[in-house]
């Protein structure tokens, strides 16, 4: 029978097995049978979770000293390429949101739900052709019907009832679906070389972050650049402030969603199928004419709106594309070979919450930045985690007694 070793005896190669472990499974609970079977080692799930978020919040405190590092260069130094490091030939940032549950706010009056948001964020090298004409000039025919776009658009509208009810958001985001919709197969899509993830609940302020990462892989020296995301405004603040020089694309899943919303509303027959090839084509001042003839007719929306009224879908879609028709440019994004969906931060948000999110998992704020942090190190191609164990082990003072690996 295996015994249970005191955490003095445990060697910083066990300890890291411990971690990877904590960071890698769904559940503490988990990851404790899973070091019980493959490290042959007897721990508790309370004693994996609390040497997994210890080493969280080391990577945390480490993480906030390379930023304000990073801020501390002049302006010259921190847009300039990094020396030593080659740009790729694309290089492009991504941010979403993600939720899991907090348990430090119980009992506060304003709290009307106990989910919470982190930032994920995604800095990525890429490599594709340029081309003198669009590649695809014409929207691929199964991108008409696409699972993806009815998902958005029915959960953009089952969130507005709630809000006009009163009542809480939910927690689901269809990243399985996003995911899976990047158009491939096709030469204009850029090929991805490496990425790596930020995660944070600091919101606006993982900015910072975000910019440091970048300037380390030498994305912001790139020769083409791209920002894509989907139409929260907190990302395109931080875009404009940060990151102008990178060309903004709005995420094409998301635009096409507010068009299929506003056609289900309408009801007329092959109106969706219209409006969509037109945003492929970057015809978006075509679909707001319609659009703005449709509400017209149809008259403002009420006060109080039902999420299918027509009214309301077209005056949404109408306020979306007048926000964003400058990020909707895409015959030139395909002509530049970047990007045009976040499918790969909606990939990455999915990991980050198959470890945070749960409706039976709660969270303090600071337990849920270092497991994102651990998180968002496990699925970076530049593993930072075998460094920052070396690091580790290089400081350890002789105040923790480990014992020697045979």
């Amino acid at each position: 029978m295996l015994k249970r070793p005191p955490r003095e005896t445990l060697t910083p190669r066990m300890i890291q097995k411990v971690v990877g472990a904590g960071t890698r499974d769904s559940s503490f609970a988990t990851a404790a049978a899973s070091v019980r079977e493959l490290a042959e080692c007897t721990l508790s799930a309370k004693q994996v979770r609390r040497l997994t978020l210890q080493a969280g919040r080391e990577r945390v405190a480490e993480r906030r000293r390379q930023v304000t590092e990073f801020t501390g260069r002049t302006l010259m130094e921190r847009t300039s390429a990094k020396p030593g490091v080659q740009p790729p030939e694309v290089g492009v940032l991504m941010l979403d949101n993600g939720l899991h549950q907090r348990r430090d706010h119980f009992g506060e009056p304003d709290r009307q739900t106990h989910w919470k948001q982190e930032t994920g964020g995604l800095v990525l090298s890429m490599t594709s052709a340029v081309h003198a004409e669009d590649p695809c000039p014409d929207m691929p025919a199964w991108l008409f019907e696409g699972q993806v776009v009815r998902e958005i658009a029915n959960l953009a509208g089952r969130r507005e009832s709630r809000d006009n009810a009163g009542e809480p958001a939910e927690a689901d985001e269809p990243a399985e679906l996003l995911a899976a919709s990047e158009p491939g197969g096709f030469e204009w899509t850029p090929r991805l070389l490496a990425r790596d993830v930020i995660a944070s609940t600091a919101g606006a302020g993982i900015a910072r972050h975000l910019e440091c990462v970048a300037w380390e892989r030498g994305i912001t020296a790139a020769p083409r650049q791209a920002f894509v995301g989907d139409g929260a405004s907190v990302i395109w603040n931080i875009h404009q402030r940060y990151f102008s020089q990178m060309t903004p694309i709005l995420d094409l899943m998301h635009a096409l969603s507010y068009a299929w919303r506003a056609a289900m509303g309408l009801q007329t027959p092959g109106v969706y199928r219209r409006w969509a090839q037109a945003i492929w084509q970057g015809r978006v001042r075509d679909v707001l004419a319609e659009l703005r003839e449709h509400q017209t007719r149809l008259g403002p929306p009420c006060q109080t709106p039902a999420s299918d009224d027509p009214r309301e879908c077209v005056a949404r879609a109408i306020t979306y594309y007048e926000h964003h028709q400058s990020r909707m440019a895409y015959p030139a994004y395909r002509r530049q070979g970047l990007p045009i969906t976040s499918s790969l931060m909606e990939s990455a948000i999915k990991q980050l919450n198959q470890r945070v999110k749960g409706t039976e998992k709660y969270w303090t704020h600071q337990n849920v930045e270092a497991m994102l942090q651990l998180r968002a190190d496990a699925l970076s191609d530049s593993q930072p985690l075998p460094t920052f164990w070396t690091r580790r082990q290089t400081q350890i003072t002789g105040s923790n007694r480990y014992r020697s690996a045979s």
